[in-house]
């Protein structure tokens, strides 16, 4: 009876939390500061461990429950599932950069801005074949 008292309260605190965070007060607000991508990154990320842990306590007790030594397969899902949910929410939530404008004056029209996709590697190394092939197509094409 207490454990599902102090549940309620909880719950209540929170909800009642948030509308007196959210009211200004008759007051302007101030300034927002640009946050930056690492506190969202890390935000993130810790949003990944919580629904990754969660996911792992579920898919464990569902899958382990009635099985012997039952409290350690639970437990290890849900650090693997926590592990997992970091690992995703980490890399979904990364800065690739914006990608830079260029201006062009030709047939897109005077002053269009152009974006142009970031810069990947796509040059791959020549081989030993590419360069055999290269002289026989030299070879076939010099001849009349």
């Amino acid at each position: 009876m207490f454990r599902k008292a102090y549940c309620f309260g909880l719950i209540g605190l929170l909800l009642c939390q948030v509308p007196v965070s959210a009211d200004t007060g008759g007051r302007p607000p101030a300034p927002q500061t640009k946050t930056s991508s690492n506190t969202k990154r890390l935000a993130w990320t810790l949003v990944g461990i919580g629904a990754g842990f969660g996911a792992g306590v579920f898919i464990g007790l569902n899958r382990f429950d009635d099985s012997i030594n039952s409290d350690r397969k639970v437990w290890t899902s849900a650090i693997v599932g926590a592990a997992a949910g970091g690992l995703a929410g980490g890399l979904l939530s990364r800065n690739i950069g914006r990608a830079p404008v260029v201006k062009t004056t030709g047939s897109i029209g005077p002053g269009a801005e152009l974006r142009l996709a970031p810069r990947t590697s796509a040059h791959t190394a020549a081989s030993a074949d590419d360069d055999a092939l290269r002289r026989r197509v030299r070879q076939l094409g010099s001849q009349p």
